[in-house]
């Protein structure tokens, strides 16, 4: 058999990708319930997830329907130009875990799923991501990487001054 298989129309397809999964780790001098809410409260999430930190030029509006099978919308403008984040959540266990999909302005951007648990351990929380990266769109992970990893170290800020 050779590398590729033929469509139904006799083209030739390449085999799909498997995506990859990304994890970064962090530890945050905060209690695992106040870290989860800075996840789900529009106010929060905005102030940490998108702003200057990140090259956005301000946040606009925040939705969240925070159940499984909500969702969210947050919008943001990047440079001169509106672009919504979105995604639906598929696992709230809360303060313990958190999974939803992310999309901006309905289209896939390689990140296909975040996962985020929480381990508490006396006034500290180690937070784990596992991103979900499409192959086939982002030939790079390391990229999404580090925007997240750029978006934790915000977050860890933020709740070091509260």
């Amino acid at each position: 058999m050779n590398d590729h298989q033929l469509s139904m129309f006799g083209e030739p397809s390449s085999p799909a990708q498997k995506p990859v999964k990304v994890s970064l780790t962090k530890t945050i001098a905060a209690p695992a319930e106040k870290l989860f809410d800075r996840w789900l409260i529009p106010t929060f999430a905005g102030n940490w997830m998108f702003g200057e930190h990140m090259g956005d030029d301000g946040v606009g509006d925040m939705n969240n329907e925070v159940r499984p099978g909500g969702s969210f919308n947050y919008t943001v403008i990047r440079d001169g130009k509106e672009i919504v984040c979105s995604g639906d959540y598929q696992l709230i266990d809360r303060p313990n875990k958190l999974v939803f999909s992310w999309s901006e302005n309905g289209a896939a951007t390689g990140l296909m799923t975040v996962e985020m648990q929480l381990e508490q351990a006396d006034e500290k929380t180690k937070l784990r991501l596992v991103l979900q990266v499409d192959r086939a769109i982002i030939d790079d992970p390391s990229v999404i990487k580090q925007e997240w990893e750029l978006r934790c170290k915000r977050l860890a800020a933020q709740l070091s001054r509260n």
